[in-house]
């Protein structure tokens, strides 16, 4: 468990040091004045309360709203994706600077792009997001009790010792999108499990983030 540990941290620390240079220049932009795109008076979330405690943060959300009121506008279809977004972003991120950073400048690019809906094949990049459909919604161990294993269309899973209720809200064949949260470091050739998603369900607009895998590669 505690190699298990350190491989997170070490794919947490590469993270951080992936963003900071995109942070720097957004901080160095004169939007780095403003606010966020939500009143911070109301924020309610780990996510909403780091990023109005981070000036840099806070001006690439204030760009992401922006961007986001400019595409809303010509094509209302992206709004359930883009709240099943933030649900995802919540819940991976958690108040993770560098995780906010990667997810929101990667949806900022996809806004950006014109796209009618998100990629769908699997993410491959950290930040990375896709669209697409729920398959599975099972247990562990295929027993009550043993937590919570969700398959996605797109080849994601994610497997949990807990129970996992906005996965149990689920249903095969609901909407979704699917960020790649952290990738595994140092693993064994052929063994690369232990990456993480965060997934946000398009119909219920709940949201949650675990695994792939029991284990870290290199784990039992």
């Amino acid at each position: 468990m505690d190699d298990e540990k350190g491989r997170r941290a070490a794919a947490l620390v590469a993270a951080v040091v992936a963003v900071a240079a995109v942070l720097a220049g957004v901080s160095a932009a004169p939007r780095a004045a403003q606010g966020a795109s939500f009143d911070c008076a109301k924020a309610a979330t780990a996510s909403e309360r780091a990023i109005c405690a981070n000036p840099t943060l806070s001006a690439l959300d204030s760009q992401l709203g922006v961007i986001y009121g400019q595409r809303v506008a010509r094509d209302p279809s992206i709004r359930q994706v883009e709240r099943a977004w933030i649900a995802a972003r919540t819940a991976g991120c958690g108040k993770s600077v560098a995780c906010l950073g990667l997810l929101t400048n990667a949806q900022i690019a996809w806004l950006r792009s014109g796209a009618t809906r998100l990629p769908a094949a699997l993410p491959q990049q950290v930040g990375a997001c896709s669209q697409t459909t729920i398959t599975d919604v099972g247990t562990r161990l295929g027993e009550a009790g043993s937590g919570s294993q969700i398959t996605e269309a797109n080849g994601a899973m994610e497997v949990s010792y807990e129970q996992i209720p906005a996965a149990d809200a689920s249903r095969p064949g609901d909407p979704a999108v699917v960020c790649l949260i952290s990738l595994p470091e140092d693993c064994p050739p052929g063994d690369n499990r232990g990456k993480e998603y965060a997934v946000g369900n398009m119909r219920t607009l709940r949201a949650w983030s675990a695994p792939d895998s029991e284990h870290m590669c290199g784990g039992a």
